[in-house]
Formats: C-alpha cells, sequence, structure tokens
C-alpha cells in the first residue's frame, strides 16, 4: 500500500492505461472508491492521463462535471478543481454554471486551504468569462481576505483587486 501520500502504483496504472485505453473508464470509477487513498491516486492518474492526452479528457469532460463530483474525498474535488481551471475552455457555458455552482459548495463546505486557495482561482476564471457571476466570487473572496491562513487570505485579496 505505501505511504498514504505516496504515488503507490499510480504510475504503473498510467502506462497500463496509456497502453490500453479502454481501461481507463475502471481507474475513473475509483475516483468514487471509499478509500480515500484509492481515490486520491486514481485522481492522480486521472490528472496525468487527461493532461498528456485530451482523448482522455474529451469522453469524460461530462461526467467530471455530472458523476465524478458527487465525490466525498476533498482529494479528488481539489483534483477535479484543478482539470476544470486546466480545461475551461472546454467546457459549454451549461457545464461551466455547473462547475461554479459545484466550486462555491465545496467551498462553503470546507476548511481545506487547496480547496478554498485553489477554488478562488478557478472562480476568478469563471468570473472573467462570465461577468454575471462576479458578486459571487466578491462575496467569497471578501470572506475569505481574512482567512488566517496566508495563501487563502492573499489569494482572496488578489480576486479582489483583480475583478
Amino acid at each position: 500500500m505505501g505511504k498514504p501520500n505516496s504515488l503507490g502504483n499510480t504510475l504503473k496504472i498510467v502506462k497500463i492505461v496509456e497502453s490500453d485505453p479502454r481501461m481507463f473508464p475502471q481507474l475513473l470509477k475509483l475516483l468514487l472508491h471509499k478509500d480515500s487513498i484509492v481515490a486520491m491516486r486514481a485522481m492522480n492518474g486521472t490528472k496525468r492521463l487527461m493532461r498528456a492526452d485530451k482523448d482522455f479528457f474529451d469522453p469524460q469532460k461530462e461526467s467530471l462535471v455530472k458523476v465524478y463530483s458527487k465525490t466525498k474525498h476533498n482529494v479528488v474535488k481539489l483534483g477535479l478543481i484543478t482539470l476544470y481551471f486546466d480545461f475551461i475552455k472546454e467546457f459549454s457555458s451549461t457545464e461551466l454554471k455547473r462547475i461554479k455552482t459545484l466550486t462555491l459548495k465545496w467551498m462553503d463546505e470546507s476548511e481545506d486551504w487547496m480547496i478554498l486557495a485553489q477554488g478562488l482561482k478557478l472562480l476568478e476564471k469563471l468570473a472573467k468569462i462570465d461577468p454575471t457571476i462576479q458578486p459571487d466570487v466578491i462575496a467569497v473572496a471578501k470572506r475569505l481576505q481574512k482567512d488566517s491562513r496566508k495563501a487563502v487570505a492573499t489569494k482572496a485579496k488578489k480576486v479582489l483587486s483583480g475583478l
């Protein structure tokens, strides 16, 4: 099993899936696994595959928003936030609205500084695409600008000065 934050066999799994892409749906299903370590490693592999080859992303785009967003694990939510950010131009306006809603919900439910900081980064990018969401983003940033964690407070202040 290895250390909880280690890659485990992730790199080996990525090579297997690269050589047989039909196995990719099995890896994705692990994003919803009850064990957070399994889900974390599946997300790591998923991000590696999608970033290296858009053919892994395109057919799964909708499921990243509708299915895998139902995860209970913060590590998967964080991975989804980063994938949404990386592939933002690939999503439809309807999907972007859902991504905004998910991100706001996750940030409201979480104290995880990485979800908060990366969520702000994603929301800022979304607000530049769709200025109508700026009030929601400003409200979140105002709330977080006094966060005790420097990374969160600094990002919130940067968002406020940029919108």
